[in-house]
C-alpha cells in the first residue's frame, strides 16, 4: 500500500511540477508579445513629422553632421559656388553611348521625358531647382553653380560655363 501511495506522489510532483512550468512559459511569452505590441503601437511612424522635432539623432560612430548653411547678414542662407557637370537624374553621367545623342542632347531629352537636371561633382550628384533655363543651355558642359543647398538640392542662383574662365 506505501509503494502505491509513493508512486502517487512522485506523479502528482511531477504533473504539479511540469504545469507549473509550462504555465510560467505561456506567462511569459503573452507578456513578452504584450511588450512588444505597445511598443509597436506607441512608436510613430517613419512620415510622422509632429514628432520628428522630439526624436534624438544617433549617428554611427565617427559620423558627423552636415555642415549648416552659412547665413549672410539680411537672415538668409549665403549662396556656394559647386562645380561639375550639368546632366539628367536618369543617365547621370554615363549617357548611351549608341544613342546617336552628344551628352547634352541626351540629358535635355530625358529631361523632357520626366527626369530632372542635377549636378555631377565626382561622386556627388545633385539635384537643381530654380530656372531651367539657363541649365538647359549648358546641359552637358561642366560648369560652376552658385547656389543654396538644401540636403542633396542646390536652388540655383547664377549658373557659369567652367570653360570661360
Amino acid at each position: 500500500m506505501m509503494r502505491k501511495q509513493q508512486q502517487r506522489s512522485w506523479l502528482s510532483l511531477v504533473t504539479f511540477c511540469a504545469v507549473t512550468v509550462l504555465l510560467a512559459a505561456f506567462s511569459s511569452a503573452f507578456l513578452l508579445a504584450g511588450v512588444s505590441v505597445a511598443f509597436a503601437v506607441a512608436r510613430p511612424s517613419p512620415g510622422d513629422d509632429a514628432s520628428a522635432s522630439n526624436r534624438a539623432v544617433v549617428l554611427p560612430a565617427g559620423a558627423q553632421l552636415p555642415a549648416t548653411q552659412p547665413i549672410d547678414d539680411e537672415g538668409y542662407a549665403s549662396s556656394r559656388t559647386f562645380s561639375g557637370m550639368i546632366t539628367d537624374s536618369r543617365c547621370g553621367a554615363r549617357h548611351r553611348m549608341n544613342s546617336g545623342k552628344t551628352s547634352a542632347e541626351c540629358a535635355r531629352s530625358c529631361v523632357r521625358n520626366g527626369s530632372r537636371y542635377v549636378l555631377v561633382d565626382g561622386e556627388k550628384i545633385y539635384g537643381l531647382a530654380g530656372d531651367l533655363t539657363p541649365l538647359e543651355k549648358l546641359a552637358g558642359e561642366r560648369v560652376n553653380v552658385s547656389g543654396i543647398l538644401e540636403g542633396d538640392t542646390i536652388t540655383v542662383k547664377e549658373v557659369t560655363s567652367a570653360q570661360a574662365e
